[in-house]
């Protein structure tokens, strides 16, 4: 059995802070954490769409980005405020041309290069930095959908 590598979160009241080296492992761990913060925020309800968006992130950043280097490390921080759930993820890689891939469309048959659709289609926004080792989503979220979240982190019920 493998070690669990170093991976540091920092819960805010309205931010997830994340950071580990490379490693495929800590996507899992990554997402247990952002369904915490998710509860918190009252957002329970947009799991689905905010977890695969993250998982298609942070796979880029630790395959394509870092290259599976295990001694560059992924920033991941997921914010909620304003009802915008905005999250950041940035990799130590090269970049990459972003340009060039967001006017790429995938066979159907393809097995790999559907990551940036996906992310396109479940976030309001999607942006690169310049280099191409950065990107961040904006997903408008209501959470008076969901039951609000007290300072620890649990949920009232508020059913009439």
């Amino acid at each position: 059995m493998s070690e669990a590598k170093p991976l540091s979160v920092v819960h805010e009241s309205r931010r997830l802070r994340i950071r580990f080296f490379s490693d495929m492992d800590a996507i899992n761990r990554a997402e247990a954490e952002t369904r915490i913060f998710l509860d918190r925020q009252g957002l329970s309800g947009e799991a689905f769409s905010v977890c695969l968006v993250m998982r298609e992130a942070l796979t880029n950043a630790v395959k394509h980005g870092n290259r599976c280097d295990a001694q560059k490390r992924v920033r991941y921080v997921l914010g909620f405020e304003n009802g915008l759930l905005t999250m950041e993820v940035e990799d130590e890689g090269d970049g990459f041309d972003w340009r060039t891939a967001l006017d790429r469309t995938p066979s159907p048959e393809a097995e790999h290069g559907r990551g940036i659709i996906i992310m396109q289609r479940y976030a309001s926004e999607c942006r690169y930095n310049e280099k191409g080792n950065r990107l961040t989503l904006v997903k408008r979220c209501n959470a008076a959908s969901s039951p609000p979240a007290d300072d620890a982190g649990n949920t009232a019920d508020v059913s009439p």
